[in-house]
């Protein structure tokens, strides 16, 4: 029997509305940088109120500020996307789908894989400015979040960090899937070889996938941890750069 045709039409598409966005909004936290400024770095040079290593890390820290602000808005916007989407409604079974559904579940599935990608840059980024901010001396090229947990010398900002790394370990492993393996969000149709003495047995495909309101509330639960590690860091890590 014939599998149904699916039309998609370029007016199946609708971009998120106002009242749909402040649905979402209004359930969700804000992702906040820590608004570091340095005011004229030549100034302080030239009045000699500074060192060169020091207006040179003030330099870095507000720059990486300034990354984590925007790829905190691209997230943002990314999640926003994703969850109203799922707002708009399908089943989590494809089978009951109508056609309306359609539409839904791959923009979703679209905005939601995007923010897997997103999350790994704040990460990364939190780390670059933990890395100027603690003067750590990694290498820019080189850097990585996991890489500065050890050289923090500050228990409570390293316990944050753990207690962040333990609600998104789940999160971690979905973009990896994503990035590097395979898709979390639609079946696995490879078959398997098993390996018995000198036989092998061939295996159909298992068909494993991670519903789409599994991976909604994973998103939902990660965008929360994310803004309270932000906000908890904020007041660990004091504004102690020039122009504040």
């Amino acid at each position: 029997m014939p599998k149904k045709t699916i039309i998609i039409k370029a007016s199946d598409y609708r971009y998120p509305s106002r009242d749909e966005l402040r649905e979402v909004y209004k359930t969700n936290p804000d992702l906040h940088a820590f608004g570091y400024m340095s005011a004229y770095p030549m100034i302080a040079l030239i009045s000699m109120k500074k060192g060169i290593k020091e207006v040179h890390r003030d330099d870095h820290l507000q720059y990486w500020d300034r990354v984590l602000l925007n790829r905190n808005g691209m997230l943002s916007r990314t999640y926003y996307n994703a969850m109203v989407h799922y707002m708009r409604g399908f089943p989590d079974d494809e089978s009951a789908f109508e056609h309306e559904h359609y539409i839904n579940r791959i923009q979703f599935d679209q905005y939601a894989e995007i923010f897997y990608y997103h999350f790994s840059t704040v990460k990364d980024t939190l780390g670059q400015l933990l890395n100027v901010y603690y003067s750590m001396g990694f290498d820019v090229a080189k850097m990585f979040f996991k890489n500065v947990l050890a050289k923090i010398p500050d228990q409570a900002v390293s316990k944050a960090i753990m207690d962040f790394n333990v609600l998104t370990e789940i999160t971690t492993e979905y973009r990896n899937s994503f990035t590097h393996r395979t898709p979390i969000n639609y079946p696995d149709s490879r078959s398997t070889i098993d390996h018995t003495g000198d036989s092998l047995i061939y295996g159909s495909a298992n068909h494993n996938f991670v519903k789409s309101s599994v991976i909604r509330d994973n998103m939902e639960s990660t965008f929360i941890a994310l803004a309270g590690l932000l906000d908890t860091l904020k007041m660990l890590l004091p504004q102690k750069i020039g122009g504040i």
